[in-house]
């Protein structure tokens, strides 16, 4: 009768150990999956705050802008610069020099002379 009772003694310890070890390793999978998720999160945080800032430079730039708009001395500079610059306006009895060497030139594009 001794042995009976020392087998299922042996086969509880067994059950509660392997239960033990399930909710070990499951709490193991759950602590290991949270912590990448964090990371995920904090990597996207990461990248939104960075995001926030590119938009708050550019923000700025665009107030600068508008504050130049608002001033008429600086707001015919910028628009002579954006003629001289993008559509290649010159004032009136200007001469205009192209330098041939330069092959980004637009004037010489091929790059030959």
């Amino acid at each position: 009768m001794a042995k009976k009772k020392q087998k299922k003694k042996k086969f509880e310890i067994n059950l509660i150990s392997m239960i033990f070890y399930a909710l070990a390793l499951y709490m193991i999978f759950t602590i290991v999956n949270q912590r990448l998720d964090l990371n995920t999160i904090e990597n996207r945080k990461q990248a939104k705050i960075d995001e926030k800032k590119d938009i708050e430079l550019e923000l700025l730039n665009l107030q600068d802008d508008l504050a130049k708009i608002n001033d008429p001395k600086q707001f015919l500079q910028m628009v002579e610069k954006i003629a001289r610059d993008e559509y290649k306006m010159v004032k009136p009895y200007e001469t205009v020099y192209i330098d041939k060497s330069k092959t980004k030139n637009e004037f010489n594009a091929n790059g030959n002379e």
